[in-house]
């Protein structure tokens, strides 16, 4: 879509600036850790707490923007480890979502993967977290308010999609 003189996009954001005479949307990736709680056996999700302003205080995956010449698999696991100092493998393809008003600051594609973590690794936030640490899907169902951007449909998709998952679409 093409400014037509004016500064605001239709969604009331700022054009970005046009690359080789186009514009372009941003892209991110995004790691969705699921794990079970050893001692209750109830499924857990890591989140963090955004320290951005842009939904600052709210939840939403670990990831990020991916950088120029870099495989979104590789961002995805970059950004997990910077925002929640763990190291995760093996990310599979969830969902892409790229809404133009999923983002308030201008248009942004997420591409979302499950990634496999080792246990025992220790959660710290990092980089753009306030908080980082795993929450008992159960009660995460209850908050949808909590989350930033398109994030709690995407746990809601993911229920639906994980087979080990299954105990917990009853509660969708």
């Amino acid at each position: 879509m093409e400014p037509a003189g004016d500064t605001l996009d239709p969604y009331g954001r700022p054009y970005p600036p046009k690359h080789d005479g186009y514009l372009v949307p941003r892209t991110a990736a995004d790691a969705i850790v699921i794990q079970k709680d050893p001692v209750s056996g109830e499924f857990q999700c890591l989140l963090i707490t955004r320290k951005k302003e842009t939904f600052h205080g709210k939840l939403a995956y670990p990831g990020g923007h991916i950088d120029y010449g870099e495989d979104p698999v590789v961002a995805c696991v970059r950004e997990l480890e910077e925002e929640c100092g763990i190291k995760g493998a093996n990310p599979q393809l969830v969902a892409v979502r790229g809404s133009p008003e999923r983002d308030p600051r201008y248009h942004m594609i997420s591409i979302f993967y499950f990634v496999e973590v080792q246990p025992g690794q220790t959660v710290v936030a990092g980089d753009d977290a306030s908080t980082a640490k795993f929450y008992n899907i159960s009660e995460l169902l209850q908050r949808k308010d909590d989350f930033a951007f398109d994030h709690y449909e995407i746990l809601t998709e993911v229920i639906r999609l994980r087979p080990e998952l299954e105990s917990l679409r009853s509660k969708l």
